[in-house]
C-alpha cells in the first residue's frame, strides 16, 4: 500500500465521468488528495472511498458525515465545496496522468530520476552553488526543509495568533503561501506567460524533478529568477504582518522580484547569463503591466 501511495503521489486523475476516481483518496482537484487537505472532514466521513461520480451526482454534494458540521469543520466543508464547485462531469472514463513525463505516461526511468533527485544532501549542495546573496541561499534552504516561520509552523511553537492567510480564508502553510493561494497562483500564471514554465506542485517538486526537462546551463538561471520571486512573496507577506502595510498587490511582488533579478544578474560570471536575467526581469514587468492595464481576457487573446 505504501508503494501504491508513492506512485499515486507522482500523478493526478483527469476527471471525465468520475467513476474511476476516489473523492477523498485520489489527487483530482488541487495538488494532493482531499483527505490530506481536509483531514478532519475525512475522519468523520461515512464512506471514505466514495467515487467522485457519486459525490458530484447531486447538489448539495452527496456526502454523509458521522456527526454535524460545526465551527472549523463547517468552515472546512464550505472551502471544500468551493474548491470542487467548478468540476463538471463529462462522458468518458477518468484516466491517470503521470506528472514526471511530458507525455503523461508512466516510465520507470522518470520514477528512478525522481527518487535520486529528491536526495536532501544533493539538493543542499546545489543551493550553495547558485549565484545569489548568501541570505537568499539560507532562505531557500529553510524553505526546502519546510521550517520558514509560516503561521502553521509558528502554531507548532505555541504561537496563539490567527493561522489564516492574509489574502484568503485558508490556513497559511508553506504549500498554501507559495502555491495554493489564489494570489500565488496569479503570480505563477504571469511566470508561465513570461517563461513558459508550469507551476510546480509543491516545494518537493520544485526542488526535485520540476526542471528535469531543462538544459543544465539554463537551470541555474531559472533558479535565480525563482529565488527572486519566492523572496518577493515572503517579503511582501512580512511587510503586511510586521510593518502593518496594506495588502500587497501582485504588481508589487512581480516588480520586487524583477528588481532583485536585475540586481542579482550582476553576480553571474557569464555576460550572456547576465543579459538573459535582465531580459527575463523586463518581460515579467511587461506582462504584469499588460495584464493590469488591459485585463486577463485581453492578454489571453494575444497568446
Amino acid at each position: 500500500m505504501h508503494i501504491k501511495e508513492e506512485v499515486l503521489a507522482k500523478g493526478c486523475f483527469i476527471i471525465k465521468d468520475g467513476t474511476n476516481t476516489r473523492f477523498w483518496d485520489d489527487t483530482w482537484v488541487g495538488d494532493k488528495p482531499l483527505k490530506h487537505r481536509y483531514p478532519s472532514l475525512y475522519n468523520i466521513a461515512r464512506d471514505r472511498h466514495v467515487a467522485v461520480s457519486k459525490v458530484m451526482s447531486s447538489r448539495p454534494l452527496n456526502i454523509s458525515f458521522k456527526r454535524s458540521l460545526v465551527d472549523n469543520n463547517l468552515m472546512e466543508w464550505l472551502n471544500l465545496v468551493a474548491q470542487v464547485s467548478n468540476v463538471v462531469l463529462l462522458d468518458g472514463k477518468d484516466y491517470f496522468k503521470w506528472l514526471l513525463t511530458k507525455s503523461g505516461l508512466f516510465s520507470v526511468q522518470s520514477m528512478y530520476l525522481d527518487a535520486i533527485d529528491t536526495n536532501p544532501p544533493f539538493q543542499h549542495r546545489r543551493i550553495w552553488k547558485w549565484k545569489i546573496p548568501l541570505k537568499i541561499k539560507i532562505f531557500l534552504w529553510f524553505l526546502q526543509r519546510g521550517v520558514i516561520l509560516t503561521k502553521d509552523n509558528l502554531a507548532r511553537k505555541n504561537w496563539k495568533g490567527s493561522e489564516k492567510c492574509l489574502c484568503c480564508n485558508m490556513n497559511e502553510t508553506i504549500q498554501h503561501l507559495f502555491f495554493d493561494c489564489p494570489f500565488a497562483k496569479m503570480i505563477w500564471r504571469i511566470i508561465f506567460y513570461a517563461t513558459n514554465l508550469n507551476q510546480p506542485r509543491s516545494i518537493d517538486h520544485m526542488f526535485g524533478t520540476w526542471l528535469n526537462n531543462q538544459h543544465k546551463k539554463i537551470k541555474p538561471l531559472i533558479w535565480v529568477g525563482l529565488a527572486a520571486l519566492c523572496w518577493a512573496i515572503w517579503r511582501c507577506r512580512n511587510d503586511i504582518i510586521f510593518k502593518r502595510m496594506k495588502s500587497n498587490s501582485i504588481m508589487q511582488v512581480i516588480f520586487r522580484g524583477a528588481y532583485w533579478l536585475r540586481f542579482w544578474a550582476q553576480l553571474q560570471r557569464d555576460e550572456q547569463a547576465k543579459d538573459t536575467l535582465v531580459v527575463m526581469s523586463k518581460k515579467l514587468e511587461m506582462i504584469a503591466l499588460e495584464i493590469t492595464n488591459r485585463g486577463w481576457k485581453h492578454f489571453l487573446r494575444l497568446l
